[in-house]
């Protein structure tokens, strides 16, 4: 499936957005809501590589009955821990993941990094990135970041004149009463969150 491209060419922004179908961790369905970030991660990276290459067992409405068995597959099987996913296991997980599904063609790439120029390089090669926010492990326990502790999809970027924006899908949260909010997309600062970010980029 061809990457959805979508540029900003006025004088102050300029960007690129994928097109991927979003996973809520809190949905109906889903075990370990709470530290279900990580799989459902990686479960909208891999549906996406599933539609580029039309491989249905990667997809989860074909190869499961809901995007909530998709998830909790991926927790049971691939990694998923009632305190999270480290960066280490995500990319073991992952990379188990596909090689189980398709085998050992394609060749299956993984690296880590936290650099803007090296994000914005993956989205312009129509390549999703795993992006953890993570204070505790990375010791900044005082910071103001987007997020303490949690596992989103990079989708996209923007560089503006105030500054370099990831573009993120946020897999939805838990409302107070009890309700959830669906994953939704999220512009996030890099600058301000740089020092917590873990890049996770999947080539295949």
């Amino acid at each position: 499936m061809a990457a959805e491209r979508c540029c900003f060419m006025t004088s102050t922004v300029t960007g690129k957005k994928l097109n991927l179908e979003p996973y809520t961790q809190w949905a109906p369905g889903v075990r370990s809501a709470s530290s279900a970030c990580g799989p459902a991660t990686m479960a909208a990276i891999t549906e996406y590589w599933g539609k580029k290459l039309g491989r249905p067992d990667l997809i989860g409405k074909e190869r499961f009955r809901s995007k909530a068995e998709h998830i909790n597959h991926l927790y049971g099987r691939y990694g998923g821990r009632p305190w999270g996913m480290s960066a280490r296991g995500f990319a073991k997980g992952i990379k188990a993941y596909l090689r189980a599904s398709l085998g050992n063609e394609p060749a299956i790439r993984l690296w880590s990094f936290n650099d803007f120029a090296l994000y914005k390089a993956e989205i312009d090669a129509g390549r999703p990135v795993a992006v953890k926010f993570d204070k505790w492990f990375s010791l900044h326990w005082f910071g103001n970041y987007a997020y303490n502790y949690h596992w989103t999809v990079g989708t996209g970027y923007e560089m503006t004149e105030s500054g370099l924006w990831l573009i993120i899908q946020d897999n939805g949260s838990k409302r107070a009463n009890g309700a959830f909010a669906a994953s939704r997309e999220r512009r996030i600062e890099y600058a301000g969150n740089r020092e917590v970010i873990t890049m996770m980029s999947v080539n295949l």
